[in-house]
C-alpha cells in the first residue's frame, strides 16, 4: 500500500505566503481546521501554519495581526509523494509526531494530505491498525516547543 491509496484530495483550503495572520486565523475558523498549507505564488508548498504557530510566534511575542504568514509558518515541511509506501508514511508520522502529511508532486505542488485517520479508516489488517493507533498516541505526547 502507498500514499495514493489514502490521499485525501487537496481542497481549496490553503493560504498564500503573503497572506497576513488575521486572514489565516479567519480561514482556520471558517474551515474548522487547526492548520493550513502555505503556498507560494506558483502554488508550490512553502510551509504549514498551525494554531500553535499563531499563538507562539504571533500572540506570545506581541506581533501584529498584519504579520505575513511566511514569518510565522513552520518550514521545512515534511512531505511525501503518491508512491511513498505505507511503512515509510507510518515511520515519518511516528518519528516527527505528525498527524497529517502533505502529498506533493515532483515540483512541490500540493496534491492532497494523508492523515492517520485516513490510514486507520482504510486499514484491513488488525496488526497494522494497532500500529497506526500507536503512532496516533505517540503524536499526542508532548514535543519540543516551536522556535
Amino acid at each position: 500500500m502507498k500514499a495514493s491509496d489514502f490521499t485525501t484530495p487537496h481542497e481549496v483550503w490553503a493560504v498564500v505566503d503573503t497572506d497576513d495572520a488575521r486572514h489565516v486565523a479567519m480561514a482556520m475558523r471558517d474551515h474548522n481546521v487547526r492548520s493550513l498549507p502555505v503556498l507560494d505564488a506558483e502554488g508550490r508548498l512553502e510551509g504549514i501554519v498551525t494554531e500553535r504557530d499563531l499563538v507562539v510566534r504571533l500572540l506570545a511575542r506581541g506581533r501584529s495581526f498584519e504579520t505575513p504568514v511566511h514569518e510565522l509558518m513552520t518550514r521545512p515541511v515534511r512531505t511525501i509523494r503518491m508512491d511513498t509506501p505505507l511503512d515509510q508514511i507510518e515511520a515519518i508520522m511516528r518519528e516527527h509526531k505528525i498527524h497529517h502529511l502533505p502529498v506533493t508532486d515532483e515540483d512541490n505542488h500540493l496534491k492532497g494530505f494523508v492523515s492517520i485517520s485516513d490510514l486507520i479508516r482504510h486499514c484491513k489488517d488488525t496488526d497494522l491498525e494497532h500500529d497506526l493507533i500507536d503512532v496516533l498516541e505517540a503524536t499526542h505526547s508532548p514535543g519540543k516547543p516551536a522556535k
